[in-house]
């Protein structure tokens, strides 16, 4: 319930007709968010112009400033709910609630955006240069993602292989992936993926990497994260979405800003890196 909007129409002055527009909104303030002053005046029976003037009289400049300020104190209530505390099976049932008054493409854009954002500014830049420090001078690298992580992985140890020599994927945590580290080195580097829920296995394989003396780098939603307290180099995203998974937008956007500062270090190494290896595969395509 907005309590300012409530304590705005309380304290105006409305006519009859205005009080049967009041009761309407009272009773519907989060449809609103998504209807125009037309349909609103279908619904109540009057006219647009009634819609309008009622606007006004409860304080706003129009209909529009009083449709934004209800969908702001909406979007503010919903970004308050806790997904953590319900079973997996029951999140998508709550999510779909929390926005079932919202423009959803508008507003999954614009949260989207946000973990974009705020997970490419939450970091400073000393942290991204000590990440790509490691990874340009490491000789093997390899990129750990288990879980619902294992396609950010994959795509980021794609993308690092244009650029570098000899990157290898964990993305099962089986006892065969978990040899791969047996031959690597203190000269290597492993850049692993974990979001909430944090798993046993993830920190089984973070453990291991460390104990071979190799340089870790975690992306990771928390500095709770289990990976955060072993890492050399932390680099933290927004997963947040509106249906029961982690979002993806942040961390693509994050490894694409390591990319990027791979590229603008020594880009005539990464470009003859390309053309040898475009080279190479040319008969396969």
């Amino acid at each position: 319930m907005n309590t300012s909007f409530v304590r705005r129409i309380q304290q105006a002055r409305l006519t009859h007709g205005q009080l049967k527009i009041a009761d309407y909104f009272l009773k519907h303030q989060n449809r609103i968010c998504t209807m125009s002053s037309l349909a609103v005046a279908r619904e109540v029976g009057v006219s647009d112009a009634s819609i309008i003037r009622f606007s006004r009289a409860i304080g706003y400049k129009g209909f529009a400033d009083l449709k934004n300020d209800l969908h702001s104190n909406l979007t503010q209530e919903l970004s308050q709910i806790n997904l953590g505390k319900y079973p997996r099976d029951k999140r998508l049932d709550v999510q779909v609630k929390k926005y079932e008054y919202l423009n959803r493409p508008a507003e999954l854009l614009h949260l989207l955006l946000n973990n974009v954002e705020q997970s490419l500014r939450q970091n400073d830049f000393q942290q991204y240069e000590r990440a790509v420090n490691l990874l340009s001078s490491a000789r093997r690298h390899l990129v750990l993602g288990l879980h619902g992580c294992q396609g950010i992985a994959l795509y980021f140890a794609r993308a690092l292989s244009f650029l570098m020599d000899d990157v290898r994927t964990i993305t099962a945590g089986s006892s065969d992936d978990a040899a791969l580290l047996q031959n690597l080195c203190q000269n290597d580097v492993a850049l692993a993926i974990s979001f909430a829920r944090y798993y046993k296995s993830d920190f089984i394989l973070a453990n291991l990497i460390k104990s071979q003396g190799i340089s870790l780098i975690t992306l990771t939603d928390s500095t709770a994260s289990p990976l955060a307290q072993v890492a050399d180099v932390v680099l933290l995203v927004e997963t947040k979405h509106m249906s029961f998974l982690n979002s993806a937008a942040g961390s693509i956007s994050v490894l694409e800003y390591l990319l990027a500062m791979l590229c603008w270090r020594e880009p005539q190494k990464y470009q003859m890196h390309m053309e040898e290896r475009e080279k190479f595969t040319a008969p396969f395509l």
